[in-house]
């Protein structure tokens, strides 16, 4: 009993810090009822109207989206978190109202943080107070705050890399303990299906402790075994996201995110900014990184796997920062720019690498030293707490006071009706359309704003099985351009005939439109072996959950 009392107390502990913290930051937008529109919220939001409306409708389209991105048949779910965005398809229509929707995000991305980072601290046996600043500290720094005001869709891997973390240290300890690698599997699944870039850091951070591990543990062929079947796993429960790429690059010109200077969006070390997020960082945050990093150098000898989350964490944080070259970066390797976007991404698993070995100080330090000591150290960390609370807290509050005099914009925020804020924000991203030739993706985004979002004069409709369809008035015959996308595997029906249409830069087809109605149905021609790993991916997810439900049983019995 006392056991399971333990384990309630530690799963309440984080759910209930999370919960003040999220509403306590939300307090501005609790209080004035304001929904807020980020550089990202717009995209996301039309990402999950669709999938929702595919829920709500039964009309399921897995690659063509029929409802969302301005109903113009474009991919973007299918290889951008496809499985959590049916999730969050399916919240949405619960939360009925992207007011409530954008409050419910927020709480739930916080308690998958903060359970995450105190569970963390607790599997390396830090108290519960220290455990409990940490997770503070990581939900108060960088991508998962950040999310309130931006909706940067980072945020959700950033809140994923404790548990990541978790198998970093069950591989680093696999000469003491035989690793898990269902749990491996699982975890780096769970990334790929809601963040596949995150997936890529969580490999990176794992590497070191492989390395170690293997070098360390007994029985290397056992731990091979293990983690090629932990890939193997993975695998089969990603299928559907990296079927999707084989589907569609091999075979389409994939157009690439906007691109950005990384010089410009580097965390800025050499300048301490007001909030803690995006490319800034307080100065109480440097000063506590470089108390760390000085104590694990005069101590290394002495601990082992703080120095591993120390100097792996300093060296992302330092890749992330304008101290890094990222000036001949940009001149030499251009495409940096398009798809990895922002250096200070790697904040996303910095922070908690060095959070972590913080905490493991702390940890040593109080052991060693007398109670007066511990107060000093952990009434200094709650003093940070307190300072990123501060400017996080008068970020948010500053958003909702220039949101504001938008009624129009709080009143589509507070609707039922969720169509408001989709058909008045367009995403004008030039994320994954088909290209005729390679073109710079913010001349992409003109051509998006200034021809795909024009689809005045046009009726479209998602009819059955995943079709869209398009009806329009003609004047007399003439050439017509359709505001949708086609792909190679696109289909297009107009006024009842199956026609290849020439296509302008972004795909979008150039038809004959007759005097009077045109009818034109666009639909996607999935490959039956794509269908195949989808089924094994949703296959393998129920068996995963099936032996989960096994394992809860067999605890329960004991």
């Amino acid at each position: 009993m006392t056991e399971y009392r333990d384990k309630l107390i530690d799963y309440g502990i984080p759910v209930i810090l999370s919960l003040v913290l999220a509403t306590l930051l939300q307090l501005p937008q609790l209080a004035n009822h304001v929904g807020l529109i980020g550089a990202d919220t717009v995209f996301h939001f039309s990402r999950f109207y669709d999938t929702a409306q595919q829920i709500q409708n039964h009309n399921f389209s897995y690659f063509q989206m029929n409802y969302g991105m301005g109903e113009t048949g474009r991919i973007v779910n299918a290889i951008y978190g496809p499985f959590f965005a049916y999730v969050l398809g399916a919240l949405l229509l619960v939360a009925g109202s992207w007011l409530r929707f954008q409050i419910l995000l927020v709480y739930l991305l916080f308690v998958i943080s903060g359970i995450g980072m105190y569970q963390l601290g607790i599997k390396l046996k830090m108290s519960r107070v220290v455990a409990t600043i940490l997770a503070s500290l990581f939900l108060l720094t960088g991508y998962i705050y950040y999310w309130i005001p931006s909706n940067s869709f980072n945020a959700w891997g950033a809140a994923l890399m404790p548990y990541v973390l978790m198998q970093g240290v069950a591989l680093f300890n696999d000469g003491k303990r035989r690793f898990n690698w269902i749990n491996l599997a699982l975890t780096m699944a769970i990334v790929g299906q809601v963040h596949l870039l995150s997936t890529l850091l969580a490999i990176l951070v794992l590497i070191p402790f492989f390395i170690y591990g293997l070098l360390s543990t007994a029985d290397k062929k056992r731990m091979w075994r293990d983690t090629v079947k932990a890939v193997m796993l993975c695998l089969i429960l990603t299928a559907n996201v990296w079927g999707a790429f084989l589907v569609l690059y091999p075979t389409n010109l994939m157009g690439a995110p906007l691109d950005f200077s990384p010089v410009l969006t580097a965390l800025r070390l050499k300048s301490a900014g007001t909030i803690t997020a995006w490319v800034q960082i307080q100065e109480v945050i440097i000063l506590l990184f470089a108390l760390q990093l000085l104590y694990v150098t005069l101590n290394y000898k002495k601990l082992k796997l703080n120095l591993f989350f120390t100097i792996e964490g300093t060296i992302f944080l330092f890749v992330s920062s304008d101290l890094f070259p990222w000036q001949f970066v940009q001149r030499h390797y251009p495409a940096v720019s398009n798809y990895f976007q922002f250096p200070n991404r790697f904040t996303a698993i910095a922070y908690p690498l060095l959070f972590i070995g913080i905490g493991l100080t702390v940890k040593r330090l109080t052991e060693k030293y007398d109670f007066q000591f511990k107060f000093l150290v952990e009434a200094f960390l709650i003093i940070v707490c307190l300072f990123n609370f501060r400017a996080d807290f008068q970020e948010t509050t500053q958003k909702v006071n220039d949101v504001k005099p938008n009624i129009e914009r709080l009143n589509d925020f507070r609707d039922k009706n969720l169509t408001g804020i989709i058909n008045k924000n367009h995403t004008g991203n030039s994320d994954y359309l088909p290209l005729k030739e390679k073109k710079n993706s913010w001349d992409i985004a003109g051509i998006v704003s200034e021809k795909l979002n024009k689809d005045n004069g046009y009726n479209k409709q998602a009819i059955s099985g995943g079709r869209l369809k398009i009806e329009w008035q003609g004047d007399q015959d003439k050439q017509t351009i359709l505001p949708i996308t086609i792909y190679n595997q696109s289909r297009l029906l107009v006024n009842g005939k199956k026609i290849n249409p020439k296509l302008n830069e972004i795909g979008m087809p150039l038809v004959q439109s007759k005097r009077g109605k045109n009818t034109a149905i666009l639909s996607f021609k999935t490959p039956a072996w794509f269908t195949t790993l989808l089924y094994i991916s949703i296959l393998g997810w129920v068996m995963m959950l099936i032996y989960g439900v096994f394992k809860l049983v067999k605890i329960a019995k004991k």
